[in-house]
């Protein structure tokens, strides 16, 4: 089944705010087919790092824009029970990372982004930008 959209990841969302050519380009294109998903873990992430008030409204106003996937107890539930089972394979993915990959699988997203963590998660629709 062909993915819904994308949750496009923070690691992707800081090229494009940079302006990186092909980043900039490649998720301006998603997000005018209305193809991009927000959620809080990305949200966290981006806004942690902003340095000037001007920014964070920047970010805010354009994440803000798209829709928005909350977290459920189920999708809580769901990313312990994916943790655990990759611990038993000696793998380890930060929390954000579980909780981003469980709302996309959940959701029939994939997810857009550079990090190598989402490449070890079985089933995870990935892709780099």
């Amino acid at each position: 089944m062909r993915p819904a959209g994308s949750i496009v990841d923070t690691s992707v969302w800081i090229d494009f705010f940079k302006g990186v050519p092909p980043v900039k380009t490649s998720l301006a294109k998603l997000i005018h087919r209305d193809k991009v998903f927000v959620c809080g873990p990305v949200v966290f992430e981006l806004l942690q790092g902003i340095k000037s008030s001007k920014e964070k409204e920047q970010v805010k106003e354009a994440l803000l824009s798209l829709p928005y996937l909350e977290v459920t107890i189920q999708d809580w539930e769901d990313a312990a029970s994916l943790s655990l089972d990759l611990r038993k394979k000696g793998i380890t993915i930060p929390l954000t990372d579980l909780l981003i990959a469980q709302l996309a699988t959940a959701s029939n997203l994939e997810v857009v982004s550079f990090d190598i963590h989402f490449d070890q998660i079985p089933g995870l629709k990935h892709r780099q930008p």
